[in-house]
């Protein structure tokens, strides 16, 4: 069995950045995806970049913990894993691109075509993709046709996220809505194996 991959889909979040937060830690932390991908560029993006910015490497924070661990208060401890935590959910974050470009995700012959907004998705786009998902919807949004779906998670005030896993406890590739308490709302497969990431122009 190769290598799973499992990506993560947070929509716009305005300006809160602590749900920004939040919502990366559960699909890092308790769902272990691999990418997070934000599905805008805002001030909660903004104000999450710049709180977890570092030019210390994540191997840098690492030795810092170990030495903490070792001879510094409880309060110091905190602080340098809450610097490690930062570094570790902007290593796995990824903003989807400013149209008109598109990022397009590849499992086996089925193709996942990523926007920011619906609008930007061109009749090719839609002909030559398996599954859509845009992040510019008002509420969870999950539409199939035929052969194709449309996925959005919504804004995330709404209170949903997305994960696309290529390996799901179903068999084979499935896309899951999740809420904010990690619970399931609905499931629906996608069939396709292994992953590769390109950039459409």
């Amino acid at each position: 069995m190769g290598k799973t991959m499992r990506l993560g889909f947070i929509g716009p979040a305005g300006s809160d950045a602590a749900a920004l937060e939040r919502a990366a830690k559960l699909l890092i932390v308790d769902f272990e995806v691999d990418q997070v991908i934000y599905l805008a560029e805002d001030d909660a993006l903004r104000e999450f970049v710049t709180r977890h910015e570092s030019k210390e490497s994540g191997s840098d924070i690492e030795r810092q913990v170990a030495e903490v661990a070792a001879t510094g208060s409880p309060a110091d401890l905190e602080a340098v894993l809450r610097r490690l935590r930062g570094a570790r959910y902007l290593s796995k974050l990824r903003v989807a691109p400013r149209p008109p470009t598109r990022a397009m995700e590849m499992l086996d012959d089925r193709i996942a075509l990523i926007v920011r907004n619906k609008s930007s998705i061109g009749e090719d786009d839609v002909v030559n993709s398996n599954i859509v998902v845009y992040g510019d919807a008002n509420e969870l949004m999950f539409k199939r046709f035929g052969p194709r779906c449309f996925f959005s998670p919504g804004p995330l005030a709404t209170g949903h996220l997305g994960i696309l896993d290529d390996h799901s406890e179903a068999g084979g590739v499935a896309l899951r809505a999740i809420d904010l308490g990690g619970e399931t709302w609905w499931t629906e497969p996608i069939q396709g194996r292994g992953a590769k990431v390109m950039v459409a122009p």
